[in-house]
């Protein structure tokens, strides 16, 4: 790398190397989740959105609200929703203030993937955690207090567009 090159760039190339070796590295646990059923990386974000427990929305959406939340179609989404219900992982109901609103939301399996996607990803940090000091943990969680910051503004910047970003 060329000593003028943009900080910003040197950091994005730093990134993605660290990126790349945890991924190959933490492979086999990702795989891991899958066993059991195959899930793709839209059925897993639907099932994460939907995820209450996590804060991503409030009450069930209704089909065209969780396709401006997954960046999506509202056909494509719907096709997908489709594919989860018959699957057993979501639920679609009516709107009890209104009959004409169809909302979407997770079926007992669909809680059981992310309690599963949840599990294995504890357990894929616990075991990087035993390679760490404990002021290398205290590093890695105040990196991820700014993480989680920053993600909660652009979620809410993308909100307030009305907008996937």
């Amino acid at each position: 790398m060329a000593t003028n090159a943009d900080p910003q760039e040197i950091l994005r190339e730093r990134l993605l190397a660290v990126v790349r070796s945890m991924q190959r590295d933490t492979l086999p646990s990702l795989l891991r989740m899958q066993e059991g059923g195959d899930f793709s990386l839209t059925e897993v974000a639907v099932l994460q959105v939907l995820d209450h427990g996590r804060g991503a929305i409030r009450g069930d959406p209704t089909l065209k609200e969780l396709a401006t939340l997954i960046g999506r179609s509202d056909s494509r989404t719907s096709r997908l929703v489709d594919r989860m219900v018959r699957r057993g992982l979501l639920e679609r109901y009516e709107d009890g203030a209104d009959r004409r609103v169809r909302r979407v939301r997770l079926a007992e399996a669909g809680g059981a993937v992310v309690r599963r996607i949840a599990e294995v990803r504890v357990e894929a940090q616990t075991t990087l955690w035993a390679q760490l000091t404990h002021d290398e943990m205290e590093t890695v969680v105040a990196a991820m207090e700014l993480l989680a910051a920053a993600a909660h503004r652009m979620r809410s910047e993308r909100d307030e567009r009305g907008r996937p970003g």
